[in-house]
């Protein structure tokens, strides 16, 4: 079982430059494809920024100023919604027009959001949506995943960021690379398995990192899919990555897009 405890020990033992003093540029990456399981209708208004599933329920960010919101769903959507054929919600929560909604994530009962440029985490009532803390940070906000009490960010550069649950304090950061190359633009996570699964902004693919050392292991290239609602120059750009646990299946989807779809992840042949 992947510890977390060692991973931050790690961490705090090696300072960034030692970290990857033994970065190899020919770092194996595994590519993984995909078989479409299922889709669910998505409602197109939403500017994806986080996604999870919890309980049955997708739980998902959208952002915008003056348009975010906060919203939980059925993953299996109810007879009146498949019968008209259009999205809907089980409970929203428009966030105050002073924030840019971006990355979501679920400890503890409490739905943690972060905010684009406002230095802002947003903590709500999972049940009810009330706003209950508001944590400052530094620098800007994109995505946000979890593992044990620790929160993970990205900031839209090439590093990810690891904080304490009860302050939001940087416990350290780590930056990603892929065969020695840094990669930037990272999203919306998801921690998988031991793995931190990331979007990056403008790329039809998901990258798995290894938390400890910031190498890319793998790679999912969902161009396919991407190509359907993604017009050239567009930013209904992929964006957003839940982990159905039970059925150990990937949802993803993208801004604006109409549909999310449950994905079966094996390693390429």
């Amino acid at each position: 079982m992947f510890s977390f405890t060692r991973l931050i020990s790690l961490l705090i033992v090696f300072t960034g430059t030692a970290l990857f003093t033994g970065v190899q540029a020919n770092n194996p990456v595994t590519h993984y494809q995909y078989e479409i399981v299922s889709t669910r209708l998505h409602d197109p208004a939403l500017f994806t920024q986080g996604l999870l599933i919890d309980n049955g329920y997708f739980y998902e960010s959208s952002g915008l100023y003056g348009r975010s919101l906060l919203v939980r769903y059925p993953v299996k959507p109810s007879f009146a919604e498949r019968n008209r054929q259009q999205a809907g919600w089980a409970k929203a929560q428009k966030i105050d027009d002073k924030y840019f909604a971006e990355g979501l994530t679920l400890l503890n009962d409490k739905l943690y959001l972060l905010t684009w440029q406002e230095q802002a985490l947003l903590i709500f009532n999972r049940e009810t949506f009330a706003l209950e803390q508001t944590l400052p940070y530094a620098g800007q906000g994109w995505g946000l995943t979890h593992h044990g009490k620790t929160l993970i960010r990205t900031d839209g550069s090439d590093r990810i960021y690891f904080h304490q649950q009860k302050d939001f304090k940087v416990i350290n950061s780590v930056q990603v690379t892929e065969q020695g190359k840094p990669v930037n633009q990272l999203n919306e996570l998801e921690f998988i398995n031991g793995k931190i699964w990331a979007n990056i902004w403008h790329q039809p693919r998901i990258v798995i990192i290894d938390p400890v050392s910031g190498n890319v292991e793998g790679s999912l290239d969902l161009s396919e899919i991407a190509t359907r609602h993604t017009p050239p120059g567009s930013e209904r750009v992929l964006n957003g990555i839940a982990w159905d646990e039970q059925q150990q299946t990937l949802w993803v989807t993208g801004k604006m897009w109409p549909l999310l779809y449950q994905l079966k992840i094996t390693p390429t042949e």
